[in-house]
């Protein structure tokens, strides 16, 4: 993929609508909304951009984003991103059927998990009926290849690196929004609209949900974002590796491992072509029935993360890693191996966390802020939705900007959408687990979350 990325010393300046700009098949929407800014280049924030300019029609969308040119180019950046049918149905929306292909053919298309119960005992085999059911795949694929696939849908020069990084809100100017520093120096031009994409901890999700335009009026960026998410007890590590997993697993098939207790998970998988994805998530609390090395290393591997977002690993702790994996026998031989074969540089130390609550509403008071990604609705983990509802996302709203009378009508609906879905989500995870610990009867909630549809409801 190839990546058209400028770094600017000033940002596009905002030009107001007036009533001469209503093209011809954009709606006034799509008119207001022209110089929309994107914070954050991740997945959220890249689907956005790409889906109000190809779907809505928006103009002079510019995406900015705090890491350099270099390293947002990096395809080895990051671990991997599991789509299912939904976030791919969502991807097709906005990107077409070719960036469609192209994503999927760099992949691995999932026909199962395969569940590993130790002690030499055979694995079990979960089959995957995504394909069956809705005609797309569930998808293996790695997070910097997505966001390159992402990237290149963009035009020339939308994405702004090496911006960003001191964004702690925004203040109304010129009729629209500034994003701007604690001190309210501005962080770049006047938008008619902020896309808030700044990730799981984000400092816009307290912001609007508060109703104020400055984490300093919540007490400080830290306060705020603590304030906003929930630590779930885990720490969770995460690469891909440029190795492929033993002969004898199971092909086409995520592979898990569970000590008794659940102080330990490994899951592994193809992540493309000779390209594996790994992961270990470790209970702050192991239980009595933990490995001896676990229990011993569980806080120190928790202090690691604790600063919050993704940080990376040594030599020190991929070693530490290493001997967990090893003090469970044989069975995690193939995930040791996966460990040691990795940079330590591209091994991600991040906290299970969640946020508190989904909206409200997801776009601020004043209309000038709008929420997607993990900064609307950043969702545990074990729902494996992430990426998923970041695509779901950048659909929805762009499709709301295309068929709306006004932005504001856009984003009640996109929230009031959006809100509702992942309430509802969760909603039928807790119901689900409530019946499994009864015993009883439970409903597969994948088969609800795959069945999304964008709905191509079109403009009167």
């Amino acid at each position: 993929y190839s990546l058209g990325i400028h770094r600017f010393d000033k940002l596009p300046t905002f030009k107001a609508m007036d009533a001469n700009d209503v093209d011809r098949g954009r709606s006034r929407a799509a008119c207001e909304a022209d110089g929309v800014v994107v914070v954050g280049g991740g997945l959220a924030g890249l689907a956005t951009a790409a889906a109000l300019t190809r779907v809505a029609g928006v103009q002079r969308v510019t995406v900015l984003e705090r890491s350099s040119a270099a390293a947002f180019g990096d395809e080895e950046a990051g671990a991997a991103a599991q789509l299912g049918p939904n976030g791919l149905s969502a991807l097709r929306f906005f990107g077409g059927e070719q960036t469609l292909a192209a994503v999927r053919s760099a992949g691995t298309e999932l026909a199962g998990m395969a569940i590993h119960p130790g002690g030499g005992a055979a694995a079990m085999l979960i089959p995957d009926c995504a394909q069956a059911d809705t005609g797309l795949p569930q998808l293996l694929v790695r997070w910097g290849v997505l966001r390159s696939a992402l990237a290149d849908l963009l035009p020339e020069g939308a994405i702004v690196t090496g911006v960003g990084s001191y964004i702690a809100g925004y203040q109304l100017a010129g009729g629209g929004a500034v994003p701007v520093s604690t001190s309210g120096v501005p962080q770049g031009e006047i938008s008619p609209l902020l896309v808030a994409a700044d990730g799981l901890r984000s400092i816009f999700r307290p912001i609007v949900l508060s109703g104020v335009q400055n984490v300093q009026e919540l007490g400080g960026a830290e306060a705020a974002v603590i304030g906003s998410v929930k630590d779930g007890g885990r720490t969770n590590i995460k690469a891909v590796v440029r190795q492929s997993l033993p002969h004898g697993f199971a092909a086409n098939h995520t592979h898990a491992y569970f000590t008794p207790g659940g102080g330990l998970a490994v899951f592994a998988g193809s992540a493309g072509d000779g390209w594996t994805y790994w992961a270990v998530s470790i209970a702050d609390e192991v239980g009595d029935m933990a490995a001896p090395l676990l229990a011993a290393t569980s806080s120190s591997l928790r202090q690691a993360a604790q600063a919050g977002g993704l940080s990376c690993c040594d030599m020190a702790l991929r070693q530490t890693l290493t001997n967990i994996c090893l003090s469970e026998g044989k069975d995690l031989q193939f995930v040791a191996d996966l460990i040691g074969a990795t940079d330590p540089s591209r091994i991600l130390l991040q906290r299970s966390e969640e946020a508190v609550a989904v909206g409200p509403a997801l776009s601020s008071g004043d209309g000038r802020v709008v929420l997607v990604g993990d900064a609307a609705h950043g969702m545990s983990p074990s729902y494996g939705q992430a990426a998923n509802f970041a695509m779901e996302d950048a659909a929805v709203l762009a499709r709301c900007v295309r068929d709306a009378d006004s932005l504001s009508e856009a984003l009640q609906v996109y929230g009031e959408e959006r809100v509702a879905r992942c309430r509802e989500m969760a909603a039928r995870s807790a119901e689900r687990a409530a019946k499994a610990m009864r015993g009883e009867m439970t409903e597969d909630v994948s088969k609800w979350i795959f069945e999304w549809d964008i709905g191509q409801k079109s403009r009167e």
